[in-house]
């Protein structure tokens, strides 16, 4: 059964309570209710609730909002072009109608409810139904969306309600209106526990059709990334090495890693399916001039608005030369072909004319300046936006939330940060992302090369003795591999406490700590009293 089914399954399986004497609240906080009379009397009933767990996931947030997330708060992106994207820019968020702020806040706990009444509807089927390997695998696969759910909400507004268990009674306010929880009480108490029954209890993978679901692979990078962000690097190391002996591999070419073609491949370790009928917001305003004349499309994802995300000129200048070096002090700069002898991803992100591109009609062409959408920074961003090829040109691309990269360097930076660092292994673990740009370079020496450069000037290995070379290198390889991906960098930066300084530079405004989380959206401080405003 494809994942990709999981809005129509969970549609047919969910019902939102809003009854009773606190209508408004669950008005704006829906739970939700399954009924037990008539479902959970079948196996199948389990596949088809954990199936329909994922839906939680094809909607990170309200209307545009999904995509101003993405921004992640950081210097990635131009502060024109998206104009939606400008609460962002300007530290403007709406506590009482923004999107953003709440948007993801009731996506967030909604999912939350429903997961949670899934959970106990399955944990309520007895052994003449179903054997309990099953039950516990299928349990485990909700487990693992909910602990998601809480660790997403947490890095954009810290401290939560706590809701392990599904409503009961909602027309009491000790039920519905919890007061927060600290954001570790979170992690120690729902978060690691569920991740760690999730990682015994889910399989290494799934039917091919079906690699979308959650895995024991899954479960163990994203305990490794909270361990990481709680400090508790040794645990964070023992769960990444888990993770590298479930046989995941890098795919050899960086240009491939968010094509459509490659869903589900070597490196992919969970990725949420949008099928091509799946309606969503997630549109991907990436992209360049969407027609050429009369040989077709050659931008997947529309824009009906007519705007586009940029990058910025200083993402733009972040790409190292392909020896190692920052554009403006490489000999091998030249400002009239910037694109030139860059770091592989930097073609793998940006249109450059070294593209060949095939339309929606079968046309062939090479990318040119004439195509150009974004005249501000002169690049448009072709990664994860576009498909060369693809005839549907309204079909979803699958979100990708974690690859073989993240754990890498995730695993570098717990060696590095460690009570005892270790550098040399964080170094190792580095090289394991950069030695792939480097080799696709030394295969495509025409493209990436300078005639006279030796094998060993090319991407040479960060130099990595310090906390500070550790963090620089993290820094770099972080934002090259993963832009356009979630939002890593924002969660990178938060971590790192580096987000003060990066983020101002993308508006005019003074830093303020209140930007540090999301403020609570005033529709659930309003009516909860037991939670207060963090603005």
């Amino acid at each position: 059964m494809n994942i990709k089914i999981s809005t129509l399954a969970f549609t047919l399986l969910l019902l939102v309570g809003t009854t009773g004497c606190m209508r408004d609240f669950l008005d704006r906080s829906p739970y939700g209710s399954v009924d037990d009379g008539t479902f959970f009397t079948q196996k199948e009933h389990a596949n088809l609730t954990a199936i329909g767990g994922y839906s939680t996931l094809l909607h990170f947030n309200n209307h545009w909002a999904d995509a101003q997330l993405e921004l992640g708060m950081t210097d990635d992106f131009s502060p024109n072009g998206f104009d939606d994207a400008t609460p962002f820019y300007g530290a403007t968020f709406n506590p009482a109608n923004g999107d953003i702020v709440n948007g993801m806040w009731s996506r967030g706990f909604s999912a939350i409810a429903e997961l949670s009444k899934s959970i106990q509807g399955i944990e309520k089927m007895d052994g003449s139904i179903i054997k309990d390997e099953e039950k516990a695998m299928y349990i485990s696969e909700l487990k693992f969306i909910r602990a998601f759910w809480y660790f997403r909400l947490l890095r954009f507004y810290g401290d939560l309600p706590l809701r392990a268990s599904a409503v009961q009674d909602p027309t009491k306010e000790d039920q519905v209106m919890m007061p927060l929880t600290p954001k570790e009480k979170l992690i120690s108490d729902l978060i690691v526990p569920d991740l760690i029954q999730a990682s015994q209890n889910l399989p290494d993978r799934w039917p091919d059709e079906s690699y979308n679901r959650a895995t024991k692979g899954a479960a163990l990078a994203t305990l490794m990334e909270v361990y990481v962000y709680s400090k508790e690097y040794d645990k964070a190391i023992e769960a990444g090495k888990k993770v590298e002996s479930l046989g995941y591999t890098l795919l050899d070419d960086p240009n491939n890693v968010l094509r459509v073609d490659y869903e589900g491949n070597s490196e992919l370790i969970f990725s949420v399916g949008h099928g091509a009928a799946a309606e969503t917001y997630r549109e991907y305003y990436y992209g360049t001039v969407e027609e050429v004349k009369d040989k077709g499309r050659i931008m997947r994802g529309d824009s009906y608005s007519g705007n586009y995300f940029y990058p910025s000129q200083d993402l733009i200048n972040a790409y190292e030369m392909i020896d190692g070096t920052k554009p403006g002090a490489s000999s091998l700069y030249n400002p009239t072909e910037s694109w030139k002898y860059r770091d592989p991803r930097f073609d793998a992100t940006f249109y450059t004319p070294m593209d060949e591109l095939t339309t929606d009609k079968g046309a062939t062409l090479m990318w040119t300046k004439e195509m150009l959408d974004n005249h501000e920074t002169g690049y448009d961003i072709q990664k994860r936006g576009v498909y060369y090829g693809e005839s549907t040109w309204h079909k979803r691309k699958d979100f990708v939330l974690i690859r073989l990269p993240r754990v890498y360097l995730l695993m570098a930076e717990a060696y590095a940060l460690k009570s005892a660092p270790d550098y040399s292994a964080a170094s190792r673990y580095i090289e394991k992302v950069r030695s792939r740009a480097r080799a696709f370079a030394l295969a495509h020496p025409d493209k990436y090369i300078p005639a006279g450069l030796s094998e060993d000037q090319v991407l040479p290995p960060h130099k990595i003795t310090s906390r500070e070379e550790a963090l620089a290198a993290l820094d770099y390889e972080n934002r090259v591999e993963f832009f356009t991906e979630d939002c890593y960098r924002y969660y990178d930066l938060k971590r790192w406490g580096t987000l003060q300084t990066k983020w101002p530079k993308v508006g005019n405004f003074v830093w303020s700590d209140k930007f540090f989380d999301l403020p609570y959206p005033s529709s659930e401080t309003d009516i909860n009293k037991n939670i207060k405003q963090s603005w």
